[in-house]
């Protein structure tokens, strides 16, 4: 006899599509789709990391991490904000309003590369390093890629197609990775590193056109625009100017001081401590500032209890994951390097203390940008700016090298003090909560440690 139901399905098949549905959005969701990105970006570049220090000297990782600070320093001091800009402006949709970001966009880039290649002699000899002059000057061609990716990859975050865009970063960077890969069999030096950054960035470019919709832009020059994203950009630029001294200051310092291998250690560690640190730079501007913005916008009253109620679950997860790599620091380092690089954990452990701190300052600079106070990220910067100058310094002239690295370790502290003040000022903090978040941080160090002491005699 036949079972289906009148309707003609058979029983329980609502429930199972009805479960199915439930799945599918339960992963659709923004804070899910950053974390399970995040999770695997990592996992990739822990992967790379593997492969890399395998096929490579340390001495190439140091030359990375000089190359990379250059990159950073050029690019931060000419930072207009475009991301935020885009999302938060009302019309942040309209095709003029699209073209001329996209236009400003592109001609900083070009700006960008001609000055590294301008650049690349002095700079080099400034750091005592002759020999990286053409790779120095080869690395402005990033820039150039970069330039000519469409206006989609932040329009997709204002209209919250996270699943999308994380989808496309995270292919973007296994082409990256097997193409450094590759060459580092083929060529064993720096320049396997910057192909495989350039082929990454071209398919990213390519694919910011292929896979959102309107995304073809031409150039064009709107003066309302124009003067709309200076009025937005010149706390932004300003804020950056400070944050590229207090973040790139110690590797210009200990780049210059150290031996290329020495440095490349440091660079290591502060890659594994990036790995938390995606996460809350990419929670904090992809998932919390979309949403903080829109409940502006839209009025909410109890905007505490709607800012804290959205970071909570994921905040803490961070909080005790983050703290666990502080613990077993030596643990990480031993699995995923061989011996040569065991020098890495002790920075590692140092340099995540600001990782672990991450989220909840940046969690409060979105709460506090996206409610209109956007010179807290300008004041926060000149906080971390004082505290390295005397810290750093005093640091340097007790401890040497470890006390400048200690001064940066902690530099995140007396910002994210300062950030609570204005939210108190303001009716927006929760310190119940935030004493909370440090607690858990501190239990998952702990747990850290004792998991190292545990599987750490194993590793022999």
């Amino acid at each position: 006899m036949n079972e289906r139901t009148a309707g003609g399905a058979w029983p329980g098949s609502s429930e199972r599509h009805g479960f199915w549905l439930r799945l599918r959005d339960f992963a659709a969701r923004d804070t899910n789709v950053v974390i399970v990105s995040v999770i695997l970006n990592n996992l990739l570049r822990a992967i790379s990391g593997m492969v890399l220090t395998r096929l490579l000297v340390p001495e190439v990782f140091g030359i990375s991490g000089v190359i990379a600070s250059v990159q950073f320093t050029v690019a931060l001091a000419t930072d207009l904000g475009f991301q935020a800009f885009v999302v938060r402006q009302e019309n942040g949709a309209e095709r003029r309003f699209l073209d001329t970001v996209w236009t400003v966009a592109l001609i900083r880039s070009l700006l960008l590369a001609l000055t590294l290649a301008i650049l690349a002699v002095p700079l080099a000899q400034a750091f005592g390093k002759p020999e990286l002059a053409p790779l120095i000057a080869a690395s402005g061609l990033t820039f150039l890629v970069e330039g000519l990716s469409s206006t989609s990859l932040l329009t997709a975050l204002r209209q919250r197609l996270i699943l999308r865009l994380s989808a496309l970063e995270l292919v973007a960077l296994v082409v990256q990775i097997a193409t450094s890969a590759a060459l580092a069999w083929a060529w064993g030096n720096y320049w396997a590193i910057l192909g495989g950054i350039l082929a990454g960035s071209a398919l990213k470019a390519a694919l910011s056109y292929g896979l959102f919709d309107n995304a073809r832009r031409r150039l064009r020059l709107d003066r309302p625009t124009l003067k709309a994203l200076w009025a937005f950009s010149r706390y932004v630029t300003g804020s950056s100017l400070i944050f590229l001294l207090i973040s790139q200051v110690d590797k210009f310092v200990l780049a210059k001081l150290m031996p290329l291998d020495q440095f490349g250690f440091y660079i290591l560690a502060g890659n594994l401590a990036s790995a938390p640190l995606s996460f809350a730079a990419n929670y904090a501007s992809r998932v919390l500032y979309p949403a903080y913005a829109q409940l502006w916008r839209d009025g909410v009253k109890d905007l505490r209890d709607q800012f804290y109620g959205k970071r909570r679950l994921p905040g803490l997860l961070y909080g005790f994951a983050t703290g666990g790599i502080i613990g077993s620091a030596p643990l990480i380092v031993g699995i995923l390097y061989d011996p040569r690089y065991a020098a890495a954990s002790g920075y590692l452990q140092i340099l995540c203390i600001s990782s672990l701190l991450a989220l909840p300052s940046n969690a409060a600079n979105e709460a506090l940008t996206a409610t209109g106070r956007i010179s807290a990220t300008l004041e926060a910067s000149v906080v971390k700016l004082i505290w390295l100058t005397v810290a750093g310094i005093s640091g340097y002239l007790v401890w040497g090298q470890l006390g400048l690295v200690l001064a940066v370790g902690l530099m995140e502290a007396p910002a994210l003090g300062m950030k609570w003040l204005r939210m108190h000022l303001v009716g927006l903090l929760d310190l119940r909560e935030e004493l909370l978040f440090l607690a858990v941080g501190l239990a998952g160090a702990l747990c850290g440690r004792i998991v190292s002491g545990v599987l750490g005699p194993l590793l022999g």
